[in-house]
């Protein structure tokens, strides 16, 4: 059998493109002949996917496409013929989070919702990786099957980065970390508003950690950035970018708490991978943070910053209370592991 996928960008460390390579993995155990097929490919994958330009039509092959925002890939995908097409719904951000920051973007996601419901008629299955995902799909009377993004313990087996490590491990105060791109939905400012008062009303030794390109949301990042300087958290703030899984692994496992005060999510990757390494979540109940995270972490239902803060804090200050919250985690990760992916897939 030959199952190939199609994603518009393959970049390193990001969710579905995670799910992409663990999907290849999976197919190729099984005996499966199985490429990628991208617009753009990350420089660290080179070799990992062939430029869309190259697809060949196998007849009698099967093709998935990863779906999340208007691509030139769609109208490929709808041309095709001969082949089963699978589309995996990684969800559309609304485009009014972009408006005003990067109308490119805009057109992106206008374009993907108009062009949605077409690509799902042109469908032979429809695979969702939330309930939130697929519901958004099954309110147009498409029927959806939902796999859940899995943790591929391969991607973390690299060792944690010991500089960073010894870095946190010497600094006792709260770390607070998040990890992910710096969009609107994602609400950093919100984050940081929390950050304000751990930092100047409860433990000055704190800091916080955002890993995350800004990439397209320049306008954005620059007024997260601002935010930072305003409240006079420039020397406790550490904006990454992008790191090495090692680098993040080290933040994983040495942070405080992770942190997201998203409004928008269709699965979230990122308190999954906390949950993996022992990181006690707190999270904004939206979208499909809450069924990502089941009684794996701590969900909050109003954004209410100092509340938040003093959360962290006793996630800090009471060791029982943390152990308490990694062993939930825990628990939920091993319902999204490698095991459960494979047999979904069956």
């Amino acid at each position: 059998m030959v199952i190939h996928q199609f994603v518009h960008t393959l970049s390193y460390g990001d969710a579905i493109s995670a799910e992409v390579l663990s999907l290849q993995a999976c197919f190729k155990k099984r005996g499966f002949a199985s490429e990628i097929y991208a617009i753009n490919i990350h420089p660290r994958l080179v070799g990992r996917a062939h430029d869309s330009r190259d697809f060949r039509v196998e007849q009698g092959s099967q093709l998935i496409m990863h779906y999340s925002l208007g691509s030139p890939l769609n109208e490929l995908y709808l041309q095709l013929n001969g082949v089963q097409r699978t589309l995996i719904y990684h969800n559309l951000t609304p485009p009014e989070w972009f408006m005003g920051v990067n109308p490119r973007v805009v057109t992106d996601l206008e374009r993907g919702r108009s062009e949605l419901p077409i690509l799902c008629e042109a469908s032979d299955r429809l695979i969702a990786d939330s309930e939130f995902n697929a519901n958004e799909l099954r309110v147009h009377g498409f029927e959806v099957e939902v796999l859940p993004l899995p943790i591929d313990p391969e991607r973390w087996s690299v060792e944690s980065n010991p500089g960073i490590t010894q870095l946190l491990r010497d600094d006792p105060g709260i770390h607070l970390l998040h990890v992910g791109r710096m969009v609107p939905n994602k609400c950093l400012e919100d984050i940081i508003r929390v950050f304000y008062f751990i930092h100047h009303h409860i433990e000055r030794r704190s800091k916080l950690w955002l890993v995350g390109i800004d990439t397209d949301t320049e306008l954005y990042s620059f007024g997260v950035r601002r935010l930072v300087h305003e409240l006079l958290l420039s020397n406790a703030v550490n904006f990454t970018g992008c790191l090495d899984d090692s680098e993040v692994r080290a933040l994983y496992e040495n942070c405080t708490a992770y942190i997201c005060m998203s409004e928008h999510e269709g699965f979230c990757l990122p308190v999954v991978e906390a949950m993996h390494f022992g990181l006690p979540v707190i999270a904004y109940a939206s979208s499909a943070l809450p069924d990502t995270i089941g009684t794996g972490g701590i969900l909050v239902h109003e954004k209410r910053h100092p509340e938040i803060a003093e959360l962290v804090n006793e996630v800090h200050l009471k060791p029982e209370f943390a152990d308490s919250l990694a062993a939930a985690g825990h628990k939920r990760v091993t319902e999204l592991g490698m095991e459960t992916f494979n047999h979904n897939l069956d």
